[in-house]
């Protein structure tokens, strides 16, 4: 397919090596996406510009660290959401109300609660072996949640699908899932049982603990789950719910994670799709003008 040349890892080599198509490409790929986010996020168009540029340069500069721990649609809308972050803490930021923020806001409370916080005792080879101890854990828990929702899209449980994501990610109670959801409190604690026993049947059997103190708590499970956006829809089903081409309980399931869950990252891409289709309209809308009057001009 065309479209091979410019995957990530080809994208990735060429920045490398300097290549400044490949550059330009990578810019006019994200950046309509991105500058959605921001424009949702910010109050003026010309900060949502500046944050979304300084994006891409935090991304070239930190190019030579990044190892490739997701992919470069993720690892550039982390950066710019760190780049929001600190700019909400300013007077411009304009706050929304969707379920993703209440998740987000969590995780950075408790980011910025643990800043700073350190031993003075504890020697660099100590900090070390928790840090990589930190990283296997949170590699064990993402591939865990990852065939917790592969399973239950497969089987098209997307009501599963949308409780696990209420509770584990937007971090909500039972009775607040259920209300949203119009079912029984009963079912979402169900559903809750049987979801946490597989994620620790699997962290069992494929990434026993060091020790009996680690914990998977709760915000390291959003943190992990925001981070590697492990139930955003893929952008081709996005395309497919624009033009209505979705199964009924996909297209279902699409909605609820765009209108209800609110994710930021989904709905820039959606909205950069809608603004794609737009375009093409009106390039078509633009030739047929051209293919019915041009033997006119000619004529002339």
């Amino acid at each position: 397919m065309a479209n091979d040349k410019w995957n990530d890892e080809n994208l990735f080599s060429g920045i490398h090596q300097g290549d400044t198509e490949a550059w330009s490409r990578l810019i006019d790929q994200y950046q309509g996406r991105l500058l959605r986010y921001a424009k949702a996020r910010l109050l003026q168009t010309s900060d949502a510009e500046d944050l979304v540029q300084d994006t891409f340069v935090s991304f070239i500069k930190g190019l030579p660290s990044f190892r490739g721990q997701c992919s470069i649609e993720t690892y550039l809308f982390l950066l710019l959401r760190h780049e929001i972050i600190n700019r909400s803490r300013s007077r411009w930021a304009k706050s929304i109300c969707l379920l993703q923020d209440i998740a987000a806001n969590s995780i950075d409370s408790q980011a910025d609660a643990m800043a700073g916080i350190s031993d003075p005792q504890a020697s660099v080879s100590r900090n070390i072996q928790q840090r990589e101890a930190q990283e296997r854990q949170r590699e064990a828990l993402a591939e865990a949640l990852w065939a917790l929702l592969e399973g239950l899209k497969q089987k098209l449980k997307f009501q599963n699908l949308m409780i696990v994501e209420l509770l584990f990610y937007a971090g909500l109670s039972n009775k607040k899932t259920a209300e949203l959801l119009g079912i029984e409190v009963g079912n979402v604690g169900a559903v809750k049982h049987r979801s946490l026993r597989r994620l620790r049947q699997s962290l069992i059997a494929d990434y026993p603990a060091p020790d009996e103190s680690t914990h998977y708590s709760d915000d390291l499970m959003r943190s992990v789950w925001a981070s590697r956006r492990l139930s955003c829809p893929k952008r081709s089903t996005l395309g497919a719910f624009m033009l209505q081409e979705l199964d009924p309980a996909w297209f279902e399931y699409v909605h609820f994670h765009l209108a209800i869950l609110g994710c930021h990252f989904c709905r820039a891409s959606f909205k950069d799709l809608q603004h794609q289709q737009n375009r093409d309209q009106q390039d078509d809308f633009r030739q047929r003008i051209l293919a019915s009057t041009i033997g006119f001009l000619t004529r002339q």
